[in-house]
């Protein structure tokens, strides 16, 4: 009796995910509700293509605390270059490091 308990038992676990997913129409689209009955469509969670990827930008920051009556940091917008190189700003003294923002 156990053993006739067990195989129903098995092949109603096994019957119930396969039913699960033709009850499921694929020509319907999906909608998700969440517990404050806000609808999340498919189509919100899709990247999207219009917006272009906002370029990298560089910036050449110098320490100038080394320096006579200096204190703090200069930068400068960069070329393009190996992040955490040298570079240089003009109208400053010495060399900084290349960063990225």
């Amino acid at each position: 009796m156990l053993r006739l308990f067990c195989v129903a038992l098995s092949l109603l676990v096994i019957a119930a995910p396969a039913s699960a997913e033709m009850a499921i129409s694929p020509s319907l689209p999906l909608v998700l509700v969440n517990d404050s009955n806000d609808v999340i469509s498919e189509t919100q969670n899709t990247p999207r293509q219009n917006q272009p990827v906002r370029p990298q930008r560089y910036i050449c920051v110098i320490d100038q605390s080394g320096n006579i009556g200096g204190g703090g940091q200069v930068s400068c917008p960069a070329n393009p270059g190996r992040v955490g190189g040298r570079c240089r700003c003009s109208n400053v003294t010495g060399s900084g490091t290349l960063l990225t923002y």
